[in-house]
């Protein structure tokens, strides 16, 4: 033990200057990790929730962050499920960072308390709940990495920030409750002195602090509860495709959330190779046999939490999905289900021939290191193959079916900067809402939508005032997202924007289930209305830039002047990647 300690005092040499061999990564300054776009927004918009001076702003959170870069650098946030890329895991807390500050905004804490301690401990209590985001996944980087410097050393986050080129790899078996409650041990090596000491004039505040850093969030009240709706919020825009498009990653189809999901499902939540009893599958070396109805429910399931919308409603077009993008192996007569008998060889058996997806496994399991043992016992395919039907969802419980969400989505709008609602804002608009990209969705005068090659009978019912209405209650109840990739209503320079014709679309659709050219009629009904702004040469309908990571694009619509028309008193932000084109 005494040469171990000699061994680890002595100095680190300094990173030369030579550049790394391939797979290595060399250290950045904080200034350097923290100079992305992105990131850059993500710190301007949690400046913004905080509304303090910008000094203030600096001692108390640019500080503690530029210190969570310099121990992170450019470690992933996961394996191969949110945010798995270098750099993740600080793009992740960030985005955390500024959706818990944003959903702060909406409480007044401490709950239950007199007005004057509510506002005597404001600061305190947001500040509470950005330190717990900025430390949420901290732990991570102790629990499950090994992080090795080119030295051969192991490196150690409480060691000081990394100094020579780096190289990672995931522990194989790890515990995954257990990097909320390492998050303490980095604490005090992340956050300054001076305002843990401010803190901790606040027993209440302050244990809810201590809570939440270790992983007792169903003991930290309601700062607990919004890190982890704000993390939720994160990972699901990142699964979902869109948040990081501004990244230039490859974007996430459909096909490829179902692989991730599959691979988290049976990692952490699926039961395999039970030889007395039953199992969620069963792995006999050249495949993965998943019990059908149960992995489609979870697969579902398991999307559905983590915010991805587009998932088929019944598990029968959800087989077709995984079986058109190869996802899984089809039987010889090429359908999704395979009929097998199951035997253990100690003698167990289901009784009964069982419904299997087969897949590959090196679609479950990327590293082969991190397969299990191979089942004791048999799978065998019947002579006959099954493909049954499953029956729909009953529609109280039925998500929407978007039909082009593997479509790649444009950088619209990045919900950190905004608010991200409640969690079934994008799901639950009904089947009217389709996740298509907002720049090709939107019809202009010089590209007209196209029309079916039916027209539907005009709807007298439907008026410009009911429109305006419905849009009204439909913001009100947050069933139409705004700022957001799949929204038709954004906040654009102090207006408000609606994207027309869909957003005109949306609500004929929603109202009557009909779709065809009669929102022509209600737009110009609208126009009469004269909420709109209109130009000094007459135009009714603007022209709005998007202005994405890699390109722009342009989109056209109406801009109300006075937003409260339609939110009342609750007005949004701006859309940073929205302007007015004069």
């Amino acid at each position: 033990m005494r040469s171990w300690f000699s061994r680890h005092k002595k100095s680190r040499p300094a990173a030369d200057t030579a550049p790394p061999d391939a797979g290595w990564l060399r250290p950045e300054s904080a200034e350097s990790l923290l100079s992305t776009p992105l990131r850059q927004r993500l710190l301007h918009t949690l400046w913004q929730r905080t509304a303090l001076p910008r000094s203030l702003f600096d001692e108390l959170y640019q500080q503690p962050v530029s210190r969570f870069a310099q121990l992170v650098q450019q470690l992933p946030a996961s394996e191969s499920h949110h945010h798995a890329y270098p750099g993740g895991i600080l793009d992740h807390t960030l985005e955390v960072m500024a959706f818990a500050a944003q959903m702060r905004q909406s409480h007044l804490l401490p709950p239950d308390s007199p007005p004057e301690d509510q506002a005597r401990e404001a600061e305190a209590w947001t500040a509470v709940v950005i330190y717990a985001a900025l430390l949420h996944d901290c732990g991570k980087i102790v629990t499950d990495m090994d992080i090795v410097t080119d030295d051969g050393q192991r490196w150690y986050p409480w060691q000081g920030a990394l100094t020579r080129p780096y190289h990672l790899k995931f522990r194989v078996s790890r515990d995954y409750h257990l990097h909320p409650v390492a998050g303490s041990l980095l604490c005090q090596q992340i956050l300054p002195a001076a305002a843990l000491s401010w803190l901790a004039q606040y027993p209440a505040l302050f244990s809810t602090l201590l809570y939440c850093i270790s992983g007792h969030y169903d003991k930290a009240g309601v700062p607990g509860e919004l890190v982890q709706n704000a993390d939720r919020s994160s990972v699901a825009q990142n699964l979902g495709g869109d948040a990081h498009r501004a990244l230039a990653r490859p974007r996430t189809s459909l096909a490829g959330q179902i692989t991730t999901a599959v691979r988290e499902l049976v990692r952490t939540s699926f039961t395999l190779n039970n030889t007395a009893s039953g199992s969620d599958g069963w792995f006999t070396g050249d495949a993965l046999w998943l019990i059908s109805k149960t992995s489609a429910d979870k697969i579902r399931a398991w999307l559905l939490q983590h915010g991805i919308a587009g998932i088929p409603d019944s598990n029968s077009r959800l087989f077709d999905e995984m079986q058109g993008c190869g996802l899984i192996v089809p039987t010889p007569d090429d359908k999704a289900v395979w009929h097998c008998d199951i035997a253990a060889h100690g003698g167990w058996t289901p009784g009964t021939p069982l419904t299997l997806l087969r897949f590959a496994p090196a679609l479950v399991w990327p590293d082969t290191g991190n397969r299990p043992a191979v089942f004791a016992g048999t799978v065998t395919p019947a002579s006959k193959t099954l493909a049954p039907e499953t029956p729909a969802l009953p529609a109280a419980t039925t998500t929407p079916v978007h039909e082009n969400s593997s479509e790649e989505p444009d950088a619209f709008a990045y919900s950190p900067f905004c608010d991200p609602g409640s969690p079934q804002q994008a799901t639950t608009m009904n089947k009217a809402l389709r996740a298509e990209n907002i720049s090709q969705g939107a019809a202009t005068e010089d590209n007209p939508a196209p029309t079916r090659d039916h027209t539907v009978a005009l709807n007298t019912s439907l008026s410009a005032r009911g429109f305006v209405d419905w849009l009204r209650q439909a913001l009100a109840e947050h069933r139409l997202v705004v700022n957001d990739t799949l929204a038709r209503v954004h906040m654009v320079e102090g207006a408000a924007f609606l994207v027309s014709p869909e957003i005109f679309k949306l609500y004929i659709k929603s109202t009557t289930g009909e779709t065809g050219d009669e929102w022509r009629r209600l737009q110009k009904e609208f126009q009469k209305l004269k909420l709109h702004r209109r130009g000094d040469d007459g135009i009714n309908i603007w022209t709005i830039e998007v202005r994405g990571p890699r390109k722009v694009r342009k989109v056209k619509g109406f801009l109300l002047d006075n937003p409260q028309e339609i939110f009342g008193q609750t007005v949004p932000e701006d859309n940073p990647y929205l302007s007015v084109m004069q």
